[in-house]
């Protein structure tokens, strides 16, 4: 079937084959117990019930079957019983296969056929007896008895060497349509032994008549008037000087389709077969695997080939020693006249007659695969009108290289509708353009050298296109194929299928064996596909692969090889698995929501520690630090002087200046030696900003007296110079601070960024001023004695 890919056609041939034999049959009813029962076999190792529509015992060493051992099968339709080692079955062996209609006994020791016990097979339609060891075919008058439905027949085997008149005698009455007849080397034929076959729709005969080849002449003459379709297989055909013409009796024959497989001709013989069939009612001749020698030179008579009635030549397999000096079939053109299909097909053909080519004006199929043809040689170019008529068109494994050629090799075929030139080594050069027939309804060009320019000479009618298996990467131009129904491109190396798009009336594709990553899942719901195969594909396994997943499992497209074939490439952690199975969590397959998450949180603890901050005066605790780090570095100060000018800096609130003046100075710098003391009011350097002169000054000092009062832990400049000498002492790891408490300052009135002061009167003793003067004295005695220290 030319226009339909191998996949399907192989799929028709099965259901069809399902369908011949009794439809298909449900899994759970099918026993498969070939070449599993061991040996010696023992039936009790294959399981199977009452149930059991099929039962398969083929490839075991099964000797005799007994009566219970298919007891009970009342529903069995198949039984596979070949390749074993039965020469004996009991009498009631098969009594309750009352619907078996298929039965193989091939290839075991049967010794006598007449024994077999087939009367209680009612329903039996094939039988298959061949290569068992019996020497003769004789049926008796009691084996097939009752078997009125019994359609295909195969007997015999290479032992046998007579055909008696009587040996199937008991078939008459048969409503028999297909008969294979196995021989050995056949010493006698009785005439008229296969008339007992009546109208049949096909006879195949194995025969070897070398020693004896007038016998296949008696043979033939039978078996020509009992079937419309003749097969003969294995047989040496050529002359001998007995006899020549062994093909007369086809002339007068009612076969219709006549096959020779491996059989041995020459220019003789293969004379005689020619006329004979020319002359007869043949409408169809196939030589497959032919010994030939020859040179093809045929004394054909073409008087009356007006007459003849071969509209189908098929010729396959041809080995021939003198291939090269064999002649050019122009003297024979008009023998192809009436041919509709010819196939020619590995028969080492490197040259197509133009005269030929002109004279096959109704061919509609032709065949040339595998043979030595290219461009011109098929399609001469002084052939402008070769095959008018045709159809159907298969030059696969040739020498084609130029598809720009072929296409305009085409272009006079107003009726061709397929073309398929796979296994070839096509190519197209950039900027070549095309121009095929408009006829052109399917393409095939599976295995060549194509890369992604052929589709800008591709035929805009073109319906199913078959582009598997060549070098292409990039798909493009498909929306000029309005018609594109199917397309395969199986194993290219295509990437991406974005840009299969404007395609209407697409509904098959095949990209299985790509480099394809990535899918989109609404492509193809938008392309509107119903077969789709994407397997052996190098998928990304990244989150984006469980939309694709989902799509796959719920859509109604007919997805090739889902899921098994369907595996993840990359990452390597993942390489292997079945995309289907593989599994992503929110936090990696959405990553907005985990950097949302992140933001939040991070926004919350900023937030809350501006809240602390506030809370706790920390910007008041920056800002101070940063006066303190900007005066640090400021080179007016010097921080590294050791001659000390001060023997204390005194800090206090304003409204504590009185007490300070006419008490502590008096007292400190009325002293013997005096002290020389620090206050702001009398010592800070005009010009100077405030900071840098408090920490100037504290640098210069020996020791900081804080006058603590209520007054002091509200004033700003306070927390300034309290600050800042404190942080001296840190930096100097020396203690130089003394807490002059004037007045008694409750703990609840601290404010908060006085902490470190709150931590000192806590932890360090303090200097409390008496309000009695009697102990004042004293007061000013311990003041001194801190300062000396």
């Amino acid at each position: 079937i030319p226009n339909v890919p191998l996949v399907r056609y192989i799929w028709v041939v099965l259901l069809l084959d399902c369908v011949s034999t009794g439809g298909m049959q449900d899994s759970s009813n099918i026993v498969n117990c070939s070449a599993t029962t061991g040996c010696p076999a023992s039936l009790s190792k294959c399981s199977f019930g009452p149930e059991t529509k099929v039962l398969d015992l083929s490839f075991n060493c099964i000797e005799k079957i007994k009566s219970q051992d298919f007891g009970g099968l009342t529903d069995l339709k198949r039984l596979y019983l070949q390749s074993n080692r039965i020469c004996a079955i009991d009498v009631n062996a098969f009594s309750d296969l009352s619907q078996l209609e298929y039965l193989d006994l091939a290839s075991n020791k049967l010794q006598d056929i007449s024994t077999v016990p087939l009367k209680s097979l009612r329903s039996l339609e094939f039988l298959n007896l061949i290569h068992n060891t019996y020497n003769e075919i004789d049926f008796g008058p009691e084996t097939l008895t009752g078997l009125q439905n019994l359609k295909s027949l195969h007997v015999g085997n290479t032992n046998i060497s007579v055909l008696k008149a009587n040996a199937f005698k008991a078939l008459i009455d048969l409503p028999l349509r297909n008969v294979l007849l196995i021989t050995g080397d056949l010493q006698k034929y009785e005439p008229l032994t296969l008339k007992a076959f009546n109208k049949l729709r096909s006879l195949t005969l194995e025969l070897n008549t070398r020693r004896k080849p007038e016998l296949f002449i008696d043979l033939l003459k039978d078996a020509a008037n009992i079937s419309e379709k003749l097969k003969v297989k294995n047989i040496d055909l050529l002359p001998n000087k007995n006899v020549s013409d062994l093909f007369s009796s086809l002339v007068y024959s009612q076969v219709v389709s006549l096959t020779f497989q491996n059989i041995s001709l020459n220019d003789t013989s293969a004379t005689y077969l020619l006329n004979s069939v020319f002359g007869s009612k043949i409408e169809e001749l196939a030589l497959d695997t032919i010994h030939f020698n020859g040179i093809g030179r045929w004394n054909v008579q073409i008087s009356a080939l007006h007459q003849t009635k071969l509209l189908a030549l098929s010729i396959a397999n041809v080995i021939n020693p003198n291939f090269f000096r064999f002649y050019s079939l122009d003297y024979i053109s008009s023998l192809f006249l009436h041919l509709t299909k010819l196939s020619l097909t590995n028969t080492s053909l490197f040259y197509f007659p133009c005269g030929v080519s002109l004279a096959l004006d109704s061919l509609e199929y032709l065949d040339v695969s595998s043979n030595l043809l290219q461009e011109a040689t098929l399609f001469p170019t002084e052939c402008t009108n070769a095959f008018p008529s045709l159809q159907n068109i298969i030059i696969n494994n040739n020498k084609f290289i130029d598809l720009q050629v072929l296409s305009l090799s085409t272009l006079h075929m107003k009726n061709l509708v397929s073309l398929v030139a796979n296994y070839n080594t096509i190519k197209l050069s950039s900027g070549n353009s095309c121009a095929w027939t408009k006829s052109l309804k399917y393409l095939g060009l599976k295995q060549n050298n194509l890369s992604s320019n052929v589709f800008n000479c591709l035929p805009d009618s073109v319906q199913i296109l078959d582009l598997s298996f060549n070098n292409i990467s990039v798909i493009y131009n498909l929306e000029q194929f309005r018609s594109l129904h199917e397309i395969y491109l199986t194993g290219n190396q295509i990437f991406s299928l974005s840009t299969i798009t404007g395609v209407p009336a697409l509904r098959v594709l095949y990209a299985d064996n790509n480099k394809i990553d990535k899918i989109d899942p609404r492509l193809l719901n938008v392309i509107g596909l119903t077969e789709l195969s994407l397997s052996n594909n190098p998928f990304l396994c990244v989150c984006e692969i469980s939309s694709v997943v989902e799509f796959f499992k719920n859509s109604l497209i007919n997805t090739i090889d889902w899921p098994e074939k369907y595996r993840c490439e990359f990452p390597q952690s993942l390489k292997g698995q079945q995309i289907s199975s593989v599994e992503f969590s929110v936090v990696q397959c959405k990553p907005g929501l985990l950097a949302g998450v992140i933001v939040a949180c991070v926004t919350f603890l900023i937030g809350l520690c501006v809240l602390l901050c506030i809370r706790y005066k920390g910007p008041w605790y920056i800002r101070t630090l940063w006066l303190w780090i900007k005066a640090k570095r400021n080179p007016i100060v010097d921080l590294v002087q050791k001659n000390l000018d001060y023997h204390a800096f005194i800090s206090y609130s304003e409204r504590d200046s009185l007490w300070v003046s006419n008490n502590l100075l008096m007292q400190l710098e009325n002293n013997n030696p005096p002290y020389r003391i620090c206050i702001h009011e009398r010592d800070f350097k005009p010009g100077k900003a405030i900071i840098t002169n408090i920490i100037d000054c504290i640098s210069k000092s020996y020791k900081t007296i804080f006058v603590l009062s209520k007054n002091f832990v509200q004033s700003e400049w306070c927390h300034y110079e309290f600050f800042f000498a404190h942080q001296q002492t840190f930096d100097e790891k020396k203690d130089s601070l003394i807490l002059l408490l004037l007045e008694p300052i409750p703990t609840n009135s601290i404010p908060d960024r006085f902490c470190k002061l709150r931590k000192l009167m806590n932890k360090n003793t303090y200097l409390e001023w008496p309000q009695d003067e009697a102990r004042q004295t004293l007061f000013w005695q311990r003041l001194k004695a801190v300062l000396d220290l």
